[in-house]
């Protein structure tokens, strides 16, 4: 797959620690991908190649414009570099690559589960589902976080879940005492689907969230048609 030029139109604070890129794709006229799939920055930094995935955080739209939600890793190899960057700068980009993408049956009661930024490839499937009204049934997002001004995309879900009554959106804190849901994701979806109930689950997030959730799943009698994971650390 060819490598892309993607130019930084804008660049917003999401969170202390998230950053938001907005870019777009000056060579092609439409940036086809389905939702959940991401993209791959290339660079040099210091005579040294360097290669980060970053899933796209916004929904197919027919443009050549795609949406990163990109954490500060101060000791990373990339995220330092980006946070450097501005507005016109451009980035080598490979992509839509991934298979971590809506599984049929869509119809079937949904439920994602994420932490962190790994709430983008979600951002992008529940997106694609509610505003192109595709079938679908009940649709949960899980989202896990240390504290509440760590919950990416706020608004923006809960002004999603207003408008469509079958999205549920439940954010869990787990170093903050507030009126929502304290601890981890993993008793929520524990407690919710403890009747086994016809369900399709998505996992995104640090390997170790990722390894008990499947394990936890499996408990609740779920198999591996049912559930999908995608992990974005080693």
């Amino acid at each position: 797959m060819p490598e892309l030029k993607a130019q930084i139109e804008d660049i917003l604070d999401e969170s202390i620690t998230v950053k938001r890129f907005y870019l777009v794709l000056p060579e092609v006229d439409s940036f086809f991908f389905q939702p959940g799939q991401f993209v791959t920055i290339k660079t040099e930094i210091d005579g040294n190649r360097v290669e980060r995935s970053y899933s796209i955080a916004n929904m197919p739209d027919g443009s050549n414009r795609f949406e990163l939600c990109i954490v500060l890793s101060p000791d990373g190899a990339l995220s330092p570099e980006l946070w450097k960057l501005k507005r016109g700068d451009v980035l080598n980009v490979e992509g839509p690559l991934g298979g971590f993408v809506l599984r049929e049956p869509v119809e079937t009661e949904l439920c994602f589960i994420c932490t962190g930024t790994g709430v983008a490839p979600f951002r992008s499937m529940i997106r694609h589902l509610l505003i192109n009204e595709l079938p679908h049934q009940r649709i949960r997002l899980i989202f896990g976080a240390r504290y509440e001004s760590d919950l990416l995309y706020r608004k923006e879900f809960e002004e999603l879940a207003f408008q469509f009554p079958e999205f549920e959106y439940i954010p869990v804190l787990s170093r903050e005492k507030w009126s929502g849901e304290t601890g981890y994701v993993h008793q929520v979806y524990q407690k919710l689907y403890q009747d086994g109930r016809d369900a399709r689950f998505y996992v995104c997030g640090w390997q170790a969230m990722c390894a008990e959730a499947r394990n936890h799943l499996k408990d609740l009698g779920y198999n591996r048609r049912q559930y999908f994971f995608e992990q974005y650390d080693g």
